[in-house]
């Protein structure tokens, strides 16, 4: 019996708490918020490049480079040549186009009215 009393107590002081609560906490904190003026901004964020290393443009450059060289010379020295400078030329291609991907997502912003 002192159990039950005890829970009952426990259970009527906590809804008391949470009616008090609900009834006069929400007047006052709806009251303090200050006015705001609220907008849409367009915000352009940098895109995570999947291939980091750039080994696609590497490979693509290398393999083309290589291909020019050998229809240039027709050799082993500039075939060799040629893909090494693709190589370069691809990575750094690659390079520049991960650095140009954004993607265009819209925010909320909120500035205080005077």
């Amino acid at each position: 019996m002192l159990i039950g009393a005890v829970f009952g107590v426990g259970v009527a002081t906590a809804a008391a708490g949470f009616a008090g609560y609900s009834m006069f906490g929400k007047g006052r904190a709806e009251s303090a918020v200050a006015p705001q003026h609220c907008y849409e901004v367009a915000v352009e964020n940098p895109v995570e490049p999947k291939d980091e290393k750039r080994i696609a443009g590497t490979v693509i450059g290398a393999l083309v480079g290589g291909a020019v060289g050998k229809d240039v010379g027709d050799s082993g020295v500039t075939t060799a040549a040629g893909a090494a400078v693709g190589a370069i030329a691809g990575n750094q291609a690659q390079k520049k186009v991960q650095e140009n991907r954004t993607v265009t997502a819209t925010e909320s912003r909120c500035d205080p009215t005077k």
